[in-house]
């Protein structure tokens, strides 16, 4: 058994060698940005009436400079840097829809974009 490890490990080795340097994709394109958001997650359930929290980070972006979050069709926020907290007052009791963009300097979309449906309910009644 002591004989068959290196054999086999170095017969793997040569099948999987072509002579050439291995290519670990660096000329590769790299995949999207991605926006991770933390609060709220999708599907939750958050309290309505108080201030809703917004957690996000972009990763795998590059070109980003801030990101547009808008909650339902209000009018979007302009937040400065790509990962961070935002707080959005006066949420209401009900289906939501949060929407964040990654915009460059020049305002232009990078690929980023995260939506998370979430719901607000209502305090129960005493």
């Amino acid at each position: 058994m002591r004989l068959l490890m290196p054999a086999l490990l170095l017969l793997i080795l040569s099948a999987c060698s072509d002579g050439q340097a291995p290519d670990f994709g660096a000329g590769a394109p790299l995949p999207p940005p991605l926006i991770e958001v933390y609060a709220p997650l999708p599907g939750s359930r958050v309290p309505a009436g108080g201030p809703l929290v917004v957690e996000y980070a972009v990763v795998r972006g590059k070109r980003g400079r801030y990101v547009e979050i808008q909650l339902d069709r209000r009018p979007a926020a302009r937040v400065q840097g790509v990962h961070g907290r935002h707080l959005i007052e006066g949420l209401t009791a009900g289906e939501h829809t949060l929407i964040l963009i990654e915009r460059d300097a020049q305002g232009q979309a990078t690929g980023g974009r995260a939506i998370v449906h979430f719901t607000a309910e209502a305090p129960a009644a005493q």
